[in-house]
This record gives structure tokens, sequence and C-alpha cells, in this order.
């Protein structure tokens, strides 16, 4: 039984792909926008895209992260479970405590290609990943007591998996002063960027429904219907607008809205796989037949497109002598592989107790569809370069046992 249940894990796990929308926005659990500078503004708030520092220079590989997240297992309860050669009602029950209605796995990874400021302007690539999986609590507490229920029912709405994966090239252009603020208001910058990106795969859950009943009378009943739609090749487009007013000496305001006309047409090849099973009236006497009907379809398919649904995302940044504090709220518009209708917040804090030692730490609160995130910076950095790494940790302040996830960061800038 541990081994089904292991097997389940790791099948959910591995539906997944790996990349978030700059690396080192995991330096500071997400509260970045009103902090990126240089390339990374193009990705953060463009309006901040400005010439007060040096050209910015972004070398392949050298901003990557790979964030993996759930919303119920920590190693703990892993752990828990292996140790067990037996596992009692209470056993089982630790396992399903914080499986709230359905497991949910996510995933996110960003990995830089090239990038380079020119004045207010900024060119650049990278190459993102976003995944999510979601599996019904139903599905482990079958496998863990077996049928305790007269019937079962299960959903694409609890029991999905998508994953989408797009390199881009972008251009962004800010520092633009908005007409027509009167004087005794605070300056307000506008910019924008526009990306156009390469599909490099897709997968989504097109259909999903499953049946599972037993009585005395009519035995085992159960039915499944899957529908998988994929492709490897596709070309797109979205774009940013953005907004920042440095309204004090000490806070900054920022405003952006994200993926507007966000779309990914898909072109390579496409297939949609269907799968079907049925069993009618099985019981203990005709088990040996073949007491199962089994489907399983591909079929190539026309064109098709993904939506990237819009998202807006507002923040604060005040400044200290010693150090400085930002809050970002983000709200997606639509829950997709990209982004989650369900909003969030971020707080984080920088410093530099040395001129050459950058520190950071970030908090993102949980919520139904994301659990605590904590991250943990450091760097170092001259007038010339800096690098610095991260480690995030999921539902836990600190990297350990009771995390339910790890992310890992690097970034290496230079300016000349």
């Amino acid at each position: 039984m541990k081994k089904l249940i292991l097997l389940l894990l790791l099948g959910w796990l591995c539906s997944l792909a790996f990349a978030m929308t700059t690396a080192k926005s995991l330096f500071y659990a997400d509260s970045y926008m009103l902090r990126a500078e240089g390339v990374e503004a193009s990705y953060w708030n463009p309006a901040r895209l400005r010439s007060s520092r040096a050209t910015d220079l972004w070398l392949p590989g050298l901003n990557s992260a790979v964030s993996v997240s759930n919303n119920a297992l920590d190693l703990d309860t892993y752990n828990y479970f292996v140790s067990r050669d037996t596992l009692h009602a209470v056993d089982k029950e630790h396992i399903l405590r914080n499986v709230k209605g359905k497991l949910s796995l996510s995933a996110e990874s960003s990995i830089s290609i090239f990038g380079f400021t020119m004045g207010n302007t900024a060119l650049s690539s990278s190459t993102r990943i976003f995944a999510k999986s979601e599996a019904q609590e139903d599905i482990l507490r079958l496998a863990l007591y077996g049928n305790t229920e007269d019937s079962y029912s299960f959903n694409k709405a609890s029991n999905n998996v998508s994953a989408t994966a797009y390199s881009d090239i972008s251009y962004g252009f800010g520092d633009l002063k908005v007409p027509f603020i009167p004087p005794e208001l605070p300056e307000i910058k506008a910019g924008f960027s526009v990306s156009a990106l390469i599909g490099l795969g897709d997968i989504q859950t097109r259909h999903f429904t499953s049946e599972f009943s037993t009585d005395p009378q009519s035995g085992t009943n159960a039915s499944l219907e899957a529908v998988i739609r994929s492709s490897n090749g596709g070309i797109g487009f979205k774009s940013m607008l953005g907004l920042y007013s440095k309204v004090t000496p000490q806070m900054e305001l920022g405003l952006t809205l994200d993926n507007i006309f966000g779309n990914i047409v898909w072109l390579g090849a496409r297939e949609e796989r269907e799968y079907q099973v049925k069993i009618d009236s099985l019981f203990v006497t005709n088990f040996d037949d073949d007491f199962y009907d089994q489907t399983d379809e591909t079929r190539d398919i026309d064109s098709y497109s993904s939506t990237l649904p819009m998202e807006l995302r507002l923040a604060g940044k005040y400044d200290l002598d010693f150090m400085d504090l930002s809050a970002d709220w983000v709200q997606g518009f639509k829950e997709s592989a990209v982004t989650n209708a369900t909003g969030r917040l971020s707080i984080a804090a920088g410093l530099k107790p040395l001129p050459f030692l950058p520190l950071g730490f970030g908090i993102l609160l949980p919520n139904s569809q994301t659990p605590l995130k904590t991250s943990y910076s450091i760097g170092i950095s001259s007038k010339m370069h800096e690098f610095a790494i991260a480690v995030q940790s999921y539902n836990s302040l600190i990297p350990g046992y009771k995390s339910k996830g790890v992310s890992v960061g690097t970034s290496m800038r230079f300016w000349f």
C-alpha cells in the first residue's frame, strides 16, 4: 500500500516541469517590483528603466532559479510515512491531515539567456516554465483506506495537470514622464515592455471525469475518461504597462499590468490523447475474466491558442538609512498555469551591514493556493558586479523538515 501511494505522489511530482518572472524575485519572496533594476525592470516595471546607472549586463544561465512547492506534504510527513511497516488509522489521518480537499503541486523556473540596457531601454531574453498539478484528496484516501464509501466522483476541477514553457525576446522602454500631472503632485513615470514568445511546450488537461461505486447487488462499477492536449512549438506575444512614482524622498509606489494581449499559438506537433476505462458489474466470481474495457486514442489536432491571463501588481517601497522595506500585492485575473486567481501579498527587507555585503529577507503570506514562503539571500557586490545566492522555504520560517518545498536561485550582474 505504501508503495502504491509513493508511486502516486511521484507521478504527480514528475508531471511538473521547472521555471518564475526573474530569478532574483526569489531573493525577496516575490516582493520585487520596486527593487528590479536594469534588465530586470523590463519584466517587473519598465517605468523604472532609466539611465541613472551604468549599463547592466545579463549573461546566460547566471540568473536562474528553480522553485517547487505543494500545499500539504512536508519532509517530516514523508519520513513519518516511510518509517512505518504497517499503517494504522492514526498514521493515515496524520498523512491526510493537511490535504484540505486536494493536493496541489506547483513549479516555476527562470533561466537568463542574455540582457543589457542602453539608457532607458533594455533588450533581453529568458526561458520560463510554469506547471501545476492537482489531485483530489479522495484519491489518496481511497488508496489508504480502500472504498469506505458507496461511490466516489472525480472531475477536472480537482484533478488536472497543466504546464507551459516558453522563451521570450523582450524590449523595454521606460522613464517616460506622464504629462498633465499638476505640479503640486509627485511626478509619475511610465514605461512598457513587449515580448515575442517562442513556445517550447504545452500540456493541458482538457477533460477528466471518473466514477467508482460498489454495492452487493451490482458489484463494482468504475469509469474514467480523460483527454490530454499537448504541443511542442509555438509563437506568441505579451506586453506589460508600468507606472512608478517617488511620492516622498523615502517612499516609492508602483503599478503594473502584465500579460496584456498575452497569447501563444501552438503550431508544432499537436495531439490529443483520449483515455477511457470502464468496469461493469465486477464480482469476485468473475475477476479472472476480462473485467474491464480500455481504449487509448491519439489524434492530431489543429493549431490552438493558450491565453496568458492578465495580472495586476501593486507595490510600495520605503527606504531607511540602514535598510529598505517593500510590499507587493499580486492579483491574477484568471487561474492558469502562469497565474493565480487568488491574490497574494509578500513583504521584504534589504540591508547592507557592510558596503559590499547585501542581505535580503522576504516572506509571502499563505493563502488557499500558496503556502507560506520565506526567503534568505546574501551577496557580494562592487561597483562593477554583484553575485548573490538565495534559498526559499515553504510552510516553514527556515528550510528544514517542516518545509513543503524548497527553492534555490543565483544572480550575477555586471555594470560597465
